[in-house]
């Protein structure tokens, strides 16, 4: 009993009974009590029960044990709410101070602008509005490309300039080596220096992109270059224009895989391994047109490639794609590992040559054996055909005009040419001869003028006055063009004095009435032709357009220089019995002759065809006549008119 009571006043502070509405004073224990944290199992006031103190023990924070009684100092019932109402307190306690931070900032200051900045805010206010734009431009690269290396051994005639995306190279297209010989099939065609400059150089990609689909040479790129070469010759595909003939095969190439085109260009349809000599072995001797470069026979190891693929390229040693030189078919580059553009039968863009004399045929029998360069510009090719010896011996003045001495046996015969007249890219004539001096007619003394004017004026109103009322009214006028057009006998895009006059017409009816071709009913592409326009046949239509099926020899739908040139010198060679390379009215009359829709052309139109007026034709006339015909419809002056060109002459 004695125990119980002691436990009952343990609970007590000054006498006073503890329980849960009793308020611990844990302040008021003596400092010198000793205390302790009592554990969960301590012995709770008397009254209260076990849920109670499990409870208790739940809410209270910490405990004292204090002389053997457990005391709550906090109960954690009065902590939460203790906390609940001080944090909010604290939040706006916070806010203030900063709040009285910021205010006693401002104390004093003043947000009125100072003068000079009142002054500065009228200025912007009152000037005129301005916008200052600001250029960046990108700072190229100076460093050489890795590809105008091939070109450094023949800087002294090869220069090349870059940009971000290209290798422009310019040459004039003339070897070091000599040219020509060896050559068995033979176009009587010479090496001219080529304007391979400026906006004409070639352009090479630096940044080469494989194509998607590769295009193959053995069916596409029949004209023009398809590689450059190290000393800035042109390398045109192995398989000539007609798309069938291996130009090697066929003994038209030197002994360095090189002859002359239309355009008397020199270029290389082989690759041409001998520049190895001078670029060193394991180097290129040539580009490909799509940025790839040509190797000779061997890798850059030394090593022969045993893995070409069908274009002659492969990965070299150094995991980059590039072609080679083989001694059968393809001989270089098969086509196009990567991208390029075809137009027209080549890859665009690349340079145009520019002749300045007519192409010629074949000479059968020839075979050159010689080749000398004895100074600046001048030129001798030495050839023989049947036994005989001949030589061309030309020189090339700095403006491109060109005088040839043709030595034979028996008589040397000398011409000279200017440059031809040729539109560039921007369609500014390429020479400065005169707008009416025929293109590719040699120079000489011109013969005498004819005088009196005839009935030009005659002509002219009668093709105007169409209803014949002497009188043009206004819708004749409308209609003038096409009348003119009417008056253009030969289709040339000229009107000539003959054809003002009228001669040509008469001409052409004498023509018809002897048989010679120009009115035969024949169809087109036989021996006569078809007969030319008539005036009531509607816009009379270009001579090389309504006999395109006769003059297109090889029938590829694409009218060559060479074949109209070819034409006019068959033509004059028929009526020429006396051989001095002229054609007079008696030889002009003679029956029998030639059937072609050519001579005929000759027959009908010798007056105006006669340019010096002297009453006789010569062959530089002749040629030049066709000429002019031919480049009024090869617009893009490539030596060959296209079918979108023969579609775009059409008079309508």
């Amino acid at each position: 009993m004695k125990s119980t009571s002691t436990n009952r006043h343990q609970g007590s502070t000054a006498g006073r009974p503890v329980n849960q509405q009793s308020r611990p004073e844990s302040c008021s224990m003596p400092r010198s009590e000793p205390f302790h944290i009592a554990s969960s199992s301590a012995a709770l006031p008397h009254g209260i029960p076990q849920r109670k103190r499990q409870d208790r023990d739940a809410v209270c924070v910490s405990r004292f044990d204090v002389n053997g009684s457990t005391l709550c100092a906090i109960p954690g019932h009065l902590v939460d709410r203790l906390f609940k109402l001080a944090f909010p307190v604290m939040v706006l306690l916070v806010v203030f101070l900063i709040s009285s931070k910021f205010a006693s900032a401002h104390e004093g200051h003043s947000h009125t602008p100072s003068v000079r900045m009142q002054e500065k805010i009228v200025e912007l206010n009152t000037q005129s509005s301005s916008l200052r734009f600001a250029a960046f431009q990108r700072k190229e690269s100076t460093a050489q490309p890795e590809l105008a290396k091939l070109f450094e051994p023949f800087a002294e005639k090869v220069d090349v300039r870059f940009d971000r995306d290209n290798l422009y190279v310019e040459s004039n297209g003339m070897p070091d080596h000599p040219m020509m010989v060896g050559i068995t099939a033979w176009q009587q065609q010479v090496p001219l220096p080529q304007n391979y400059t400026g906006e004409n150089a070639w352009r090479i990609p630096l940044n080469p992109v494989p194509a998607k689909n590769p295009m193959s040479a053995k069916s596409h790129f029949f004209r023009g270059a398809i590689a450059l070469a190290a000393n800035g010759v042109p390398i045109f595909n192995p398989i000539k224009n007609d798309g069938k003939t291996d130009t090697l095969l066929a003994g038209e190439l030197d002994q360095w895989g090189g002859h002359c085109g239309r355009a008397d260009d020199y270029h290389y349809h082989i690759a041409p391994v001998h520049l190895e000599k001078i670029v060193g072995e394991g180097n290129p001797v040539a580009v490909a047109l799509d940025g790839y470069p040509i190797y000779g026979y061997n890798d850059p190891n030394g090593k022969p490639p045993t893995n070409l693929d069908w274009l002659n390229g492969h990965e070299g040693p150094d995991g980059n794609y590039h072609y080679h030189a083989t001694k059968t078919y393809p001989y270089l580059n098969g086509g196009f590992y990567g991208e390029v553009t075809e137009r027209e039968g080549q890859v665009d863009p690349q340079p145009r040559t520019a002749g300045v004399r007519p192409a010629l045929r074949g000479l059968r029998g020839a075979r050159i054996n010689g080749y000398e360069n004895p100074e600046p510009g001048r030129h001798i090719v030495r050839y023989e055909v049947n036994g005989e010896e001949h030589s061309i011996d030309y020189t090339v003045e700095e403006n491109g005009s060109a005088t040839f001495k043709f030595i034979s046996p028996n008589s040397t015969t000398t011409e000279t040419y200017e440059p031809r007249q040729r539109e560039n890219r921007r369609g500014e004539r390429n020479s400065d001869r005169g707008a009416n001096s025929p293109a590719n007619e040699p120079r000489g003394e011109r013969g005498p003028r004819r005088n009196g004017r005839g009935n030009e004026g005659d002509s002219l109103v009668r093709a105007l006055d169409s209803d014949r009322s002497g009188a043009i009214e206004a819708d004749e006028i409308e209609k003038a063009a096409l009348a003119l057009q009417s008056m253009d006998r030969n289709g040339d895009g000229e009107i000539s004095r003959e054809e003002l006059r009228g001669d040509d017409e008469r001409g052409e009816r004498r023509s018809r009435q002897r048989g010679d071709g120009q009115g035969s009913q024949r169809d087109r592409g036989r021996a006569n032709g078809s007969r030319g326009p008539r005036p009531d046949d509607g816009p009379r239509q270009p001579w090389i357009l309504v006999h395109a099926g006769e003059i297109d020899l090889n029938a590829d739908n694409v009218i060559a220089r060479d074949e109209i040139v070819g034409e006019a010198t068959k033509a004059f060679a028929s009526f020429d019995v006396n051989n001095d390379g002229q054609l007079n009215t008696e030889e002009l009359g003679i029956r029998g002759g030639s059937k072609s829709a050519m001579a005929g052309f000759l027959k009908g139109h010798s007056k105006e065809i006669d340019r010096d007026g002297n009453g006789v034709l010569s062959k530089a006339e002749v040629i030049n006549n066709a000429e002019r015909m031919f480049n009024k419809m090869d617009r893009d002056s490539d030596d060959q008119i296209s079918a979108s060109e023969m579609e775009a002459a059409k008079r309508r």
